[in-house]
């Protein structure tokens, strides 16, 4: 059975890269798309609003202004009249609330007529006193203004638009009260608030499906062997000089030498190899020493290539006995192993463990270089 691909450092960017062009493009989209419902609905609101406004405007009988100012001018003419004009108008275009109010002579806004059913419990008697939470928009609509929200306004009774608009005299241009106009708008607060929860879901959900599918197309159409060329050896695929030089900068960072260990690795007689039978059985020698390598430290550390024949291993959470028994390991099965070749070729293996002494792990890697170097030229002298 084939085995899984791991997720690379490449794979993590095209992620990355992915998913940040769906997120951006996604809520571009989605915010766009949702602002312009938003107004749309705002504007038909308003357009509602409106049209019962001119109408009540123009029909309202005006003298109910003046001549209802408390609760026993329930029983005037003026006020049967503007009662059920504004009961008609609010059983024909579904209106939550209506009503009309002014101030009176000592400054106080009071209710004129309202429009509820008189058994309702939010019903309100002529001169009862405007709630103060209303009143600061109702002293505007009171000086000539229209008083229009950007948004539905959650209450205890639900979702609602609410609306203030001034009442002209008979001469059209003063103003002798003002109404207050509420229209149910639960359906559209849950439609925004269902948009406002499902798109984030469905930016995550596009994210993943295209993040896999950019993942499966970039190793389709890069580098054979999916690697961050950048970080890899191509010949041995093992990481090379710019990530090892990168991982003793880390080390050092972070100060993480404690119970760390450096091997480095020669290849013996590459040269000869390449001079005697060609560059290609020299690159065979350079694969069989990467293999012996991977294949002798397993998952006790790292092996860098990080010259034409000299390899690298960083070794964490090690003592002396251990990397002198991997760094013996390593030679022995080279030997063992080893590519048919009239020229002998052999591993020279040098290693050391940090020395707090030594303050970098550079220096340390320097000190099992020299042990590197020094069994090279015994393996030379034998």
């Amino acid at each position: 059975m084939e085995s899984r691909k791991p997720i690379r450092r490449v794979d993590f960017q095209v992620s990355l890269f992915t998913a940040a062009i769906i997120i951006l493009s996604v809520s571009a989209m989605a915010y766009f798309s949702y602002s312009l419902t938003h107004q749309d609905m705002v504007h038909s609101l308003q357009d509602s609003v409106f049209s019962i406004y001119s109408y009540l405007d123009a029909t309202l009988d005006k003298s109910s202004f003046q001549a209802i100012n408390e609760y026993s001018d329930k029983q005037k003419e003026a006020y049967q009249s503007a009662a059920d004009l504004l009961i008609r108008v609010k059983d024909a275009t579904g209106v939550r609330y209506l009503y009309t109010a002014k101030q009176n002579e000592s400054g106080n806004l009071i209710y004129v007529v309202d429009g509820l059913d008189p058994s309702s419990e939010d019903f309100r008697n002529p001169g009862d006193l405007i709630e103060p939470e209303i009143q600061e928009n109702l002293r505007l609509a009171l000086r000539g203004e229209k008083v229009l929200p950007d948004n539905a306004l959650a209450t205890g009774w639900g979702k609602i638009f609410v609306s203030y608009f001034p009442i002209h005299g008979d001469d059209g241009t003063s103003v002798i009260g003002a109404i207050g106009i509420e229209i149910d708008a639960e359906h559209q607060y849950n439609t925004y608030r269902k948009l406002r929860i499902y798109t984030p879901i469905i930016i995550a959900v596009a994210c993943l499906v295209c993040i896999a599918l950019a993942v499966w197309f970039f190793r389709k159409l890069s580098n054979p062997s999916f690697r961050d060329m950048s970080n890899t050896d191509y010949l041995t695929q093992l990481r090379n000089r710019n990530a090892y030089d990168i991982a003793l900068r880390n080390i050092d960072a972070r100060n993480r030498q404690k119970d760390m260990g450096i091997i480095m690795v020669d290849l013996n007689n590459l040269k000869k190899v390449n001079d005697t039978e060609g560059h290609e059985m020299g690159d065979k020698y350079l694969q069989f020493a990467a293999d012996t390598l991977r294949r002798s430290i397993g998952k006790l550390g790292i092996v860098y290539r990080i010259g034409g024949d000299e390899f690298a291993v960083i070794v964490e959470y090690t003592y002396e006995k251990k990397l002198e028994q991997l760094a013996y390991d390593i030679g022995q099965d080279y030997a063992a192993h080893r590519l048919q070749s009239s020229i002998p070729t052999s591993l020279a293996v040098g290693f050391a463990l940090f020395n707090p002494q030594e303050k970098t792990i550079r220096n340390t890697m320097k000190r099992a270089d020299s042990d590197m170097y020094e069994k090279k030229r015994t393996m030379h002298r034998e």
